[in-house]
């Protein structure tokens, strides 16, 4: 794990999948009545007895975004032996590359994944019972980093804010409960325990940087708080100390099992039936938190310098191109250096995890009883991270035993479709589903134009 810090700045500008990800749920799902999992977006919508296949009950991956890889990576003319260069290139103008970027450029990567989960009637109700494997990384970049890489030395001074990567890796065990209290209100709850597996947060609130000689004087404070399993940071040589003595920070050592955080959380949801074609509903989740102990604490030294970027496109070949991984090996390394971390020794900290809101109205044809219509406006609160988005869909029933949804959605991150196909038998259910559709994609398969896909597959057994 060495180079860590390289490696996450890397991962910040090609938006590529970097490591973990962000725990969401099947939101194309959420009207779906052979659904079991659309709980997770509202406890009152747990209405049936199932039984998950363990491991396979519900697999939910995927990544939402406004930039992609094509962003970052054009086609290079006139050389024989490349055919892609980075947007460091002379090649590409800084026009060409910053008009197709945002105020925010954002990634979001997510897994959620179902150990187990039990859905049994008693008590008045149906109760549940489920772990969870739940990962979620987000990342924030101002569009004045990308314009101080591209054109340093255009402008004497740029302004720098909100830049932030964070990402949560925990288990969670859920205890729920709903209960119809009339003909018209159903109400539901969940306690979920939590397990933290690995933390990290990188965060600069406001950077100043302002031209002084042939060096950028950087004035800011960079902080990172990291506890993944049981792990110590690794250091730099002596040389690359602070002027305070504190050593700077390269990566993770003597990585060894454990489980450094422990936390609580809640979920409240109801339905109510206005008539007998419209229901309304709202849902609350994951309103809880995280307490971490044995935290990595790092920072920058908050005043000093930076000799810019430099040889990132010719790398001292003769042709004058650098190899496309050279290049952005070059570019991690500068950032590494305008973005260093010291060691400030180890503390405890508290995270909130991102509360979700949800609210819903689903309007039954009455002329066409297995067809419904569906508006869900679902708002994730986590500060510049944020999320928001408002989805239009319909569902239909033809057979007790086939469930089709499709729904557009906008976003935070853009427009996108997705669909859902669900087949339940009377001891069988099995479904497949994307909220969001897989666009143009590069020979790796890594998104050209915004991070928006996901894929979702879980087989239960209805008691």
């Amino acid at each position: 794990m060495k180079n860590i810090s390289k490696k996450i700045v890397l991962g910040l500008l090609t938006a590529a999948a970097i490591a973990p990800a962000a725990g969401q749920e099947l939101r194309t799902s959420y009207f779906m009545q052979t659904s079991n999992f659309r709980h997770q977006m509202n406890p009152a919508l747990l209405d049936s007895a199932y039984f998950s296949i363990p491991f396979l009950g519900n697999i939910n991956f995927g990544t939402t975004g406004n930039i992609g890889l094509a962003d970052f990576v054009f086609p290079l003319s006139g050389s024989t032996e490349y055919t892609h260069t980075t947007f460091m290139s002379p090649t590409v103008s800084a026009d060409e590359f910053l008009s197709g970027l945002h105020d925010k450029n954002r990634a979001d990567i997510y897994y959620n994944w179902n150990i187990f989960s039990v859905g049994f009637r008693a008590f008045g109700g149906v109760n549940l019972v489920e772990m969870n494997l739940r990962s979620n990384t987000n990342i924030s970049l101002p569009y004045e980093l990308f314009e101080f890489a591209k054109t340093a030395g255009a402008k004497e001074q740029y302004d720098l804010s909100d830049i932030g990567v964070r990402s949560q890796n925990y288990m969670e065990v859920a205890l729920g409960h709903t209960r119809a209290i009339n003909d018209k209100l159903t109400v539901g709850a969940k306690l979920k325990l939590l397990f933290g597996l690995a933390y990290a947060d990188f965060s600069v609130d406001q950077l100043n940087l302002t031209m002084n000689g042939d060096q950028w004087r950087i004035q800011g404070n960079a902080q990172l708080k990291m506890a993944a399993l049981n792990s110590s940071f690794s250091y730099e040589t002596e040389d690359k100390n602070s002027d305070d003595g504190r050593q700077r920070v390269d990566g993770l050592d003597d990585t060894t099992f454990g489980m450094p955080g422990f936390g609580l959380a809640f979920d409240f949801g109801a339905t109510y039936k206005l008539t007998e074609d419209l229901t309304l509903s709202a849902g609350l989740t994951d309103l809880g938190f995280i307490s971490w102990s044995n935290v990595l604490a790092a920072s920058s030294m908050g005043d000093y310098t930076f000799d810019g970027f430099d040889n990132i496109y010719t790398g001292g070949t003769d042709d004058g191109t650098n190899k496309l991984g050279d290049q952005f090996d070059a570019l991690g390394d500068d950032l590494e250096d305008m973005f260093a971390v010291y060691d400030d020794g180890k503390t405890s900290h508290s995270q909130a995890l991102a509360a979700t809101l949800n609210i819903g109205a689903e309007y039954t044809l009455p002329v066409y009883r297995p067809l419904r219509f569906g508006f869900l406006y679902t708002s994730r609160i986590s500060g510049i991270y944020s999320y928001h988005q408002a989805m239009l869909s319909a569902n239909v029933r033809p057979l007790k035993w086939v469930e089709a949804s499709l729904n557009t959605a906008v976003s935070s991150t853009g427009w996108t479709l997705g669909a859902m196909l669900s087949l339940k038998a009377k001891h069988f259910n099995i479904y497949l589903a994307s909220d969001r559709f897989l666009g143009k994609v590069s020979s790796e398969f890594i998104p050209l134009h915004n991070l928006n896909s996901s894929i979702n597959f879980g087989m239960t057994i209805p008691l």
